[in-house]
C-alpha cells in the first residue's frame, strides 16, 4: 500500500514538473521571440492628416477645342473696311477639376471603428490653360488704314480660356470630377483599414 501511494506520488511530481517546463517555455517564446501583431491607426486626426497631403486632387481633365472670333467695332462697313482689325483664333486648351483639400477640418470626418464619414468640398475647375502649340491664329484681317490692334490677339487668347472652360462645364467636367473623386478617397480610406466608407460631396458649380 505505501508503495502504490509512493509510486502514484511520483507521478504526479512528474505530470507537474512537465507541466512547469511547458509553461516556462511557452513564457520565454511569447515574451522573447513571438512576434508583435500589427494594428492601424484610423483615429480622425489621422484622416484628416492623409487628406490634407493631397492638398489639390485633380480628378478630371477635357481638352477642348474652339473657334474664336475677335475684332474691332465699327459703326458701318466703310470704317470696317480701313479702320476694322478682325481675328479667328483656333484655341486649344486642357481644363482640369477636382478639389481643394485646404479647407477640410477634423469635423469633417466622422470615424466609428472601421466606419468612416467623409464631408468633401464641392468639385471645382482647378485651372484652364491654352496649349500654345496647338492654339494659333487662323485668319486676321485688317482695315487698309491701320496696322491693326497690337492687343486684339491677346484679348482673344484670354477670351478663349473663358470660353473654353465654359464649353468643358457645360460638357459636364464637375460631375466626372466627383465621380473620380469619390471613387480615390474612397480608395484611399479603405487602404487605411476602414470597411465602411461615406464619401458626401456637394455639387459644383462653374463660374
Amino acid at each position: 500500500m505505501i508503495n502504490q501511494l509512493k509510486r502514484f506520488a511520483d507521478i504526479v511530481i512528474g505530470i507537474l514538473a512537465a507541466a512547469g517546463v511547458v509553461f516556462a517555455g511557452y513564457f520565454i517564446y511569447t515574451t522573447f521571440f513571438q512576434q508583435s501583431g500589427y494594428y492601424v491607426n484610423t483615429s480622425g486626426t489621422a484622416v484628416v492628416k492623409e487628406i490634407r497631403k493631397l492638398q489639390r486632387l485633380e480628378t478630371a481633365s477635357y481638352t477642348v477645342e474652339k473657334i474664336i472670333d475677335a475684332g474691332t467695332q465699327n459703326s458701318n462697313r466703310f470704317q470696317e473696311f480701313l479702320f476694322g482689325d478682325k481675328i479667328l483664333l483656333i484655341a486649344n486648351g486642357q481644363i482640369v477639376a477636382g478639389f481643394d483639400f485646404a479647407a477640410v477640418q477634423e469635423g469633417d470626418i466622422r470615424v466609428d471603428g472601421d466606419i468612416v464619414t467623409v464631408n468633401l468640398p464641392a468639385p471645382q475647375v482647378l485651372y484652364t490653360r491654352l496649349d500654345n502649340s496647338k492654339t494659333r491664329v487662323y485668319d486676321r484681317r485688317q482695315g487698309i488704314l491701320t496696322k491693326g490692334e497690337k492687343d486684339l490677339e491677346a484679348e482673344a487668347r484670354t477670351e478663349a480660356e473663358i470660353s473654353l472652360r465654359q464649353a468643358a462645364c457645360e460638357a459636364g467636367i464637375l460631375n466626372t470630377a466627383e465621380e473620380n473623386g469619390r471613387k480615390q478617397i474612397t480608395a484611399l480610406l479603405s487602404a487605411l483599414g476602414f470597411r465602411n466608407i461615406t464619401v458626401n460631396i456637394p455639387k459644383g458649380e462653374c463660374w
